[in-house]
C-alpha cells in the first residue's frame, strides 16, 4: 500500500478498471463476464475428455499408488500461507498450523479418493484472477494472463498423483525439456536451454556451417493442451480415470478486486 501511495508500485486493479471504462462503460461485472467467456473459449476446437463415469474402474490400488499419513502431514506443514486459497476459502494457515491434527482426516479423504479414482466437484472450481500484461490494457485477448486459484487440498492430492505419473512416463519425455521437471527452477531452465543452443551454434560455426534459428511463441499454449493426449500414455486405468475426473466438468469464475467494493 505504501508503494502504491508513493508511486513506486501501481495498483494492479487500475488497468482493469480502465479497460472496463473502454469496453463496458465502467461496469466491472460485465468485464468479468467478458473475460470469463474469452478464457472458456480458448480451446473450443479440442475434443473434450470422455466422462470418467463411463470408464472402467477397480477397487484395487497398486502399491506404488499408496500414500501414508506422515507424507500427508509433511505436505500440509509445507503449505505457503502467503498464497491465496481457492473457492473453498479454507485458509492455508489453518492447514499448515494444525497439520498434525488434520493429517489423519486429510489422509482418510485422500485414500478414499485414490481408491475411488475420483475428485470432488468442489475441488474442480477455480477463482480466475486476470493479471494485466500491459498498461494501458487495450484488448482482453492479448493483454491479460490467467491466474487460476483452486482448492489447496486439491493441489496437494494432485502433487502425489503427479509424482506417480512422472515415474511412469519420465523415460518418454524429451531429454531437452527444461521446465516442469523436478529440480528445475524458474531460472535454471532458461540457462540450460541457452547453454544447449549456444553449444550447437558455436559447434556449427567452428565447423564452417551456417546457423539459422526459428523462435515460435504459441498463443495460449498451456491452455490449449489437448487433454486426450494426457491419457494416451501407458498408465493404469485408475490413473486415467482420476485424471479424467479432475479435468471434466470444471467451473471457473473471474474475480476483479476493487478498493471501493
Amino acid at each position: 500500500m505504501v508503494k502504491e501511495i508513493t508511486g513506486l508500485q501501481q495498483n494492479s486493479t487500475e488497468p482493469l478498471v480502465g479497460l472496463a471504462q473502454r469496453l463496458h462503460d465502467g461496469d466491472v461485472h460485465k468485464l468479468a463476464d467478458h473475460i470469463n467467456i474469452f478464457f472458456q473459449q480458448v480451446a473450443p476446437d479440442l475434443r473434450p475428455l470422455s466422462d470418467p463415469t463411463t470408464l472402467s474402474t477397480t477397487s484395487v490400488v497398486l502399491s506404488e499408488f499408496v500414500i501414508d499419513q506422515s507424507a500427508v502431514e509433511r505436505k500440509l506443514s509445507q503449505i505457503s500461507v502467503y498464497k491465496a486459497p481457492g473457492p473453498d476459502d479454507l485458509p492455508n494457515w489453518i492447514l499448515r498450523d494444525f497439520c498434525s491434527q488434520l493429517s489423519g482426516l486429510v489422509f482418510a479423504i485422500f485414500s478414499a479418493l485414490i481408491r475411488e479414482s475420483t475428485v470432488p466437484a468442489r475441488w474442480k472450481y477455480a477463482n480466475v484472477i486476470p493479471a494485466p500484461k500491459a498498461n494501458p490494457l487495450q484488448r482482453i485477448e492479448t493483454d491479460l494472463r490467467l491466474i487460476s486459484l483452486t482448492a489447496t487440498l486439491s493441489k496437494l492430492l494432485a502433487s502425489f498423483v503427479g509424482v506417480w505419473i512422472l515415474n511412469r512416463i519420465e523415460d518418454k519425455l524429451d531429454t531437452r525439456q527444461y521446465r516442469a521437471l523436478k529440480g528445475r527452477s524458474t531460472r535454471l531452465p532458461r540457462t540450460l536451454c541457452m547453454v544447449d543452443i549456444m553449444h550447437h551454434w558455436y559447434k556449427a560455426i567452428d565447423e564452417g556451417q551456417s546457423v539459422r534459428s526459428v523462435f515460435i511463441d504459441f498463443a495460449k499454449a498451456f491452455d490449449h493442451v489437448d487433454h486426450n493426449v494426457l491419457v494416451d500414455f501407458a498408465l493404469p486405468d485408475s490413473t486415467i480415470r482420476r485424471i479424467s475426473s479432475l479435468l471434466c466438468h470444471r467451473r471457473q469464475r473471474v474475480k476483479i478486486w476493487r478498493r471501493d467494493v
